[in-house]
C-alpha cells in the first residue's frame, strides 16, 4: 500500500509529505545539486544540510567527497535508496538518498538526514515512492530549464558574435547581470570538439562551482564559453580568481584526462559591452598556452600571460615581413651553417633568468655546453650588454617566430 498520495502540487509539499512519513528532514536538488525544496528540521541537524540551505546548493566540499568516494556513483547506479554513513569531515551525517531518473537521465537527488535509529524497509520504501513522485515534476522542470538553456545560448553566441552591441542586446545583459560588478569571461579550450555529452558533463562540473556565479555559457566548437564574476568582495576578486582557476582546471584535467581542458580568463570588466574583448582576451591565453604548454603552464588569465600578449601580433608583423630581429637572423644564420642551437639556447637562458643549471637540465646538456654557447652568442651580437627592453625584445622575437611556425 502507497505511503504516499499519487501527487502533489510542488516539490515543497513533497519534501514536507516525505518528511512527515519517515519523521526525518527531507531535500530536494536538481542534478546539478542545487536545492529545489525541503522540509523543517529540529534545531539541531547537521553543517552540510545547513549549509546547502543557506547557499542554496549542495557544498562542493560535499560533492567532491561523495564522487571521491564513489557513493554518489553507487546512489546513481541503483534504483533504489543507498544508506550513507556519515562523513564529518564534510560535515555529513548519515544519510540516505534515491536518484530520480528518466530513462537513465538523472533529473535530481532525495536526501533523508538519519535519526538516532537506522532507516526502516518502510522508511526506504518511501523515498523510492517520493523519488517516482517528484519525476513528474523534475522532468517539467528540467524541460523548462533546458528551453531556457538552449535559447540563452543562442543569445549569448549572437552576442560574442560581433565587437559593437546592439541597444536591444545591451538592455537583456544588463537584465542578466547585476549592475557594475567585476565580471570575467572564461574560455574552456578542449582538444576534441565539445559533443553533447562532453558538454553536460562540463555544465555539471560548472555548475557545482561554488565561488562563482555563471551569468551564461556557450559551447562553441571545441570551447566552452563562460561568462562569470566571483561571490567574492571587490578586493579579493583577483586573489579568489586565482585559487579558483587553479582548483577548476585541476578539477577538470581529473575529470576529462581525454579531454585535455585548458582555461583562458579574460581581464576583468564592469560593462556588458566589454563582453566581446573579453573573448579575444581568453581566446588569446588558450592559444598562447596551447602554443608554449611549459612557460605558461600555470598562467590562466590575460594577465598572467604577461608579454606574451605582445606575440601573435608580432608574429602577424613578421608574416607580413613588416618586423624582423637582426640578433635573431644572425644567430639562426649561424645555427644553419655551424649546426648548433644559439637561438634555442638563447630563448631558455632569458626564460630561467640566467641560470645556467636549470637551462642545461632544460635541453639536456651540460653546464659548460650552455656556458660556451653563451659566449658564442656574446662574441656574436654582445646580447648580454644591452638594456632589459632590448632583452625583452629579442626573447619576444623568437617566441614570435615560433609562434608562427605551429600555425
Amino acid at each position: 500500500m502507497p505511503f504516499l498520495q499519487k501527487s502533489y502540487e510542488s516539490l515543497d509539499t513533497l519534501a514536507e509529505a516525505i518528511g512527515q512519513a519517515i519523521r526525518a528532514p527531507i531535500t530536494i536538488e536538481n542534478r546539478h545539486h542545487q536545492l529545489l525544496a525541503y522540509s523543517t528540521h529540529p534545531d539541531s541537524t547537521d553543517p552540510a544540510r545547513i549549509a546547502t540551505i543557506i547557499g542554496r546548493r549542495v557544498p562542493e566540499a560535499v560533492i567532491e567527497d561523495l564522487w571521491e568516494s564513489g557513493i554518489l556513483q553507487e546512489v546513481i547506479d541503483r534504483d533504489e535508496p543507498v544508506v550513507i554513513p556519515a562523513r564529518m569531515a564534510v560535515g555529513l551525517s548519515e544519510r540516505a538518498a534515491v536518484v530520480i531518473k528518466q530513462q537513465g537521465d538523472v533529473l535530481g537527488y532525495i536526501w533523508s538526514l538519519a535519526r538516532t535509529t537506522p532507516f526502516s524497509e518502510q522508511e526506504l520504501t518511501v523515498l523510492q515512492e517520493g523519488a517516482n513522485i517528484a519525476k513528474k515534476l523534475l522532468m517539467t522542470i528540467a524541460m523548462h530549464e533546458r528551453r531556457i538553456d538552449a535559447e540563452l545560448e543562442r543569445f549569448f553566441l549572437e552576442v560574442l558574435a560581433t565587437p559593437v552591441l546592439s541597444p536591444s542586446h545591451r538592455d537583456r545583459l544588463n537584465e542578466l547581470a547585476p549592475i557594475a560588478v567585476a565580471s570575467r569571461l572564461t574560455v574552456i579550450e578542449c582538444a576534441q570538439p565539445v559533443t553533447p555529452q562532453l558538454a553536460e558533463r562540463l555544465f555539471y562540473v560548472l555548475a557545482t562551482q561554488q565561488a562563482i556565479e555563471v551569468v551564461l555559457h556557450a559551447i562553441d566548437g571545441q570551447q566552452l564559453l563562460v561568462w562569470h564574476y566571483m561571490k567574492s568582495d571587490l578586493a579579493e576578486e583577483e586573489t579568489a580568481l586565482l585559487q579558483w582557476a587553479d582548483r577548476f582546471e585541476t578539477q577538470l584535467r581529473d575529470k576529462f584526462i581525454e579531454a585535455e581542458p585548458r582555461l583562458g580568463i579574460s581581464r576583468r570588466f564592469f560593462e556588458s559591452d566589454m563582453l566581446y574583448a573579453a573573448m579575444e582576451e581568453a581566446r588569446r591565453v588558450t592559444s598562447l598556452r596551447r602554443k608554449f604548454p611549459y612557460e605558461l603552464a600555470t598562467s590562466r588569465t590575460f594577465e598572467q600571460i604577461g608579454i606574451y600578449q605582445l606575440v601573435p601580433d608580432l608574429a602577424r608583423r613578421i608574416g607580413l615581413r613588416l618586423e624582423t630581429h637582426p640578433t635573431i637572423e644572425r644567430l639562426q644564420a649561424y645555427d644553419v651553417t655551424h649546426h648548433t642551437e644559439l637561438v634555442t639556447t638563447l630563448e631558455w637562458y632569458f626564460y630561467f633568468d640566467g641560470n645556467v643549471k636549470r637551462v642545461a637540465a632544460h635541453l639536456h646538456i651540460h653546464p659548460n655546453t650552455v656556458l660556451y654557447r653563451i659566449r658564442r652568442i656574446e662574441e656574436l651580437t654582445n646580447i648580454t650588454q644591452v638594456s632589459l627592453p632590448e632583452r625583452a625584445a629579442v626573447y619576444l622575437a623568437i617566441k614570435a617566430g615560433q609562434y608562427r611556425q605551429d600555425d
